[in-house]
């Protein structure tokens, strides 16, 4: 089936058959930030930005994402977002496996853009949603205050 979609800033036809998940599209159209883990989208290796929200690809059956705008970590990293965020992490010493940076990243994202000044509660719930344990939970969440500070500094300069 052909799928109109907005994948990474394009307008794109997405192929694919009825039964295949947005994660089997997207890797096999050389998209490998999106990582495959536990397949059931608890792990967010496979996240993506639907619509600008963060969702695990792997559970998406490809047919439901017309028309809609699909973000890969490969297209956000060069965004002014992507580098607010790793400088925080980087200010924090946080070195991230690689396999993880989607999830960590975009759960950080939707955390700045859904939240100006992100209460203990809230980092504390977002640093406990993230199964990767490549990182220790104190410093992701150092390395998140840090990202929304850099955030904040890069939005005022506008």
């Amino acid at each position: 089936m052909k799928i109109p979609v907005i994948l990474n800033g394009e307008k794109t036809i997405l192929e694919a058959r009825p039964d295949e998940t947005l994660l089997t599209v997207l890797r096999r159209l050389g998209l490998f930030s999106v990582k495959k883990g536990c397949g059931k989208g608890r792990c967010g290796f496979c996240t993506v930005l639907l619509n600008a929200k963060p969702v695990p690809s792997c559970i998406l059956p490809a047919g439901i994402v017309r028309d809609a705008s699909i973000v890969t970590l490969e297209y956000f990293s060069k965004s002014t977002a992507y580098t607010d965020i790793m400088r925080g992490f980087e200010q924090a010493g946080l070195h991230l496996c690689g396999y993880c940076n989607s999830a960590k990243v975009f759960a950080v994202y939707d955390l700045i853009e859904t939240s100006y000044r992100p209460t203990q509660e809230e980092l504390e719930q977002l640093a406990d949603s993230l199964t990767c344990s490549c990182t220790d939970r104190s410093s992701f969440i150092n390395g998140v205050l840090y990202a929304v500070a850099n955030r904040h500094k890069s939005v005022k300069r506008k």
